[in-house]
């Protein structure tokens, strides 16, 4: 529960339930919460965790008397709903990490605060919490030590990046992953990434399978636990496997230095059921000047009956909101995570208390919404139009999810031209089209509206929204963003002729915009649909 750094906009019902929560007794007078019977045992499920000595969080609420000179701070971040930083809703889904006050908690700290914050009597006072030193899992099977960072006493936050191959010399198996920043008072957020080469390998039951992939490897911010998988769940690392770490911190008024460490824990035996990671990713946002809500989307269709075991929507400093809707086959739908109040500085993984199904032939829709207007004080420049890049001050959409097969085993995703042939299928034929080779694509380019595109890689699905291309008669000329492995994107050119049979002949040239841009063959296949329907419009 760390002070407010921007203000939100008031809970008009935060304080609704006082009236009930502290009627007027038996004599008239109305009771005032204490610390000790009321208010601690709020700070100690919620708060602590961050607000102790040597955490991010800038005071410590261990006890009544280092407490009691934030009362009215603390009323006032929980009344605006600035802490506990947790933003995320559900129609019916309840996660086992919700950090959220509920209103009765929120009422009991308000009226503690105005009540002049009494003590009342110590011997209410629950246990104080006490915290593990150390690796809370124990010692970890292997250690990641990340170069040393110098944070200044004041000015610009320090965005280091670092990529580390893992010596594996097999195949291996992960069922936690702990962080261990060696200063959490400067220590802001670490968002580890993957890449392990894929190879075919049998799972437990005889069942082929391609083991390895990409994605989100672990998550750490202020307050996060560690990252411990389903029983007999976890990823597979493969020899030849990096992890790239983006890390973020804040100066906080004294010159310190960083090596945070990064445990990993392999399980034992036969891994029952391989985790991995999808991103629902449209690297063709495109977010105007002053926009204060801008909204993209993209969205996920499993290859068969999936488990959705977690949620980690990503954007930068503009975003603003992300929301994930399940849409199934036969037309219902539901709000499975509503973020409405996105925070770059908070960047959480949402863990469902039970996994939730996604069948075949379902999607999971994601909504993306920036604020690039200049009410948003995080915003470097207001100024400009957005596109998708890698870097904090620039923009990304990829709403992670965490998956597996809803039987078990190992993930066998599609091969990428099948998938993309049936992505483009409800497309109308004449402006669809499939592009096999080494990029393979299809895309959507109608003569009038927007357009989309679609990248397949393994377990990896990109829409990609068009919208700066142009048809003269039988010529087609489209610039878009190419997603790169570095987790950034690339201006990317397409340009062809439709010929006698109506495929599209001409180049994907990657980097058009770099000295060194590179030209690639294309042939893009007649695809989509040749009866009428009507129309279809990118996301759809």
């Amino acid at each position: 529960m760390t002070l407010p750094i921007h203000t939100r906009p008031r809970r008009p019902s935060a304080l609704l339930p006082v009236a009930v929560l502290f009627a007027p007794t038996a004599v008239g007078a109305v009771e005032t919460p204490t610390f000790s019977r009321d208010v601690a045992p709020i700070l100690f499920e919620k708060c602590v965790q961050c607000h102790r000595p040597n955490q991010a969080a800038p005071m410590s609420l261990l006890s009544y008397r280092l407490a009691r000179p934030w009362a009215r701070s603390m009323a006032r971040a929980v009344e605006n709903g600035d802490m506990p930083p947790w933003s995320g809703e559900s129609e019916r889904v309840a996660f086992r990490n919700d950090l959220s006050l509920s209103a009765d908690q929120i009422a009991t700290i308000t009226a503690w605060a105005a009540g002049g914050a009494p003590e009342g009597d110590p011997a209410d006072l629950p246990p104080t919490p006490t915290f593990a030193e150390g690796w809370t899992l124990g010692e970890p099977d292997l250690v990641l030590t990340l170069d040393r960072v110098e944070v200044p006493g004041a000015g610009d936050d320090v965005f280091p990046k670092q990529v580390i191959e893992l010596d594996l010399e097999e195949e291996r198996w992960v069922r936690a992953i702990e962080f261990m920043p060696g200063d959490r008072r400067a220590a802001h957020h670490f968002q580890a990434t993957y890449a392990s080469p894929r190879r075919e390998r049998e799972d437990r039951a005889g069942a082929p399978g391609r083991v390895g992939g990409s994605g989100v490897f672990g998550i750490w911010t202020a307050g996060m636990p560690p990252y411990v998988f389903p029983e007999g769940t976890g990823r597979v690392l493969t020899p030849g496997t990096t992890i790239t770490v983006d890390s973020h911190y804040h100066p906080f008024g004294e010159a310190t230095s960083d090596e945070t460490r990064i445990g990993i824990f392999f399980g034992e035996g036969e891994l029952e059921r391989e985790v991995g990671t999808v991103s629902v990713a449209n690297t063709g946002i495109r977010i105007p000047p002053g926009a204060a809500h801008h909204a993209e989307h993209g969205f996920y269709i499993p290859d068969e009956d999936m488990q959705i075991l977690a949620f980690s929507p990503h954007m930068h400093v503009r975003g603003k909101a992300m929301t994930y809707r399940l849409v199934r086959p036969d037309g219902s739908s539901e709000t499975l995570l509503d973020v409405p109040k996105y925070d770059y500085n908070w960047q959480w993984l949402y863990y469902p208390t039970q996994p939730i199904d996604i069948p075949a032939g379902s999607r999971v829709e994601v909504t993306a919404v920036w604020d690039n207007s200049e009410e948003n004080a995080a915003n470097p420049d207001p100024t400009r139009e957005i596109i998708y890049r890698g870097d904090v001050f620039n923009e990304m959409f990829v709403g992670f999810l965490e998956v597996v097969r809803k039987q078990g085993g190992y993930l066998q995703p599609r091969e990428s031209v099948d998938k993309l042939r049936d992505l483009i299928a409800p497309h109308p034929q004449g402006t669809s089209f499939l592009v096999e080779g080494v990029v393979p694509l299809a895309f959507h380019a109608p003569r009038e509206g927007e357009g989309i595109l679609y990248i397949v890689n393994g377990m990896v699905m990109f829409t990609i929204t068009l919208d700066d291309f142009e048809w003269a008669g039988d010529r087609l000329r489209l610039t878009t963003q190419f997603p790169t492995p570095e987790a950034s994107a690339i201006t990317t050119v397409i340009e062809g002729e439709l010929d006698a049979d109506g495929a599209l002949r001409g180049k994907i040239v990657m980097g058009a915009d770099t000295e060194r841009p590179l030209p690639v063959k294309m042939v893009g296949r007649p695809a989509g649909r040749t009866t009428p329907a009507e129309a279809t419009t990118a996301g759809e």
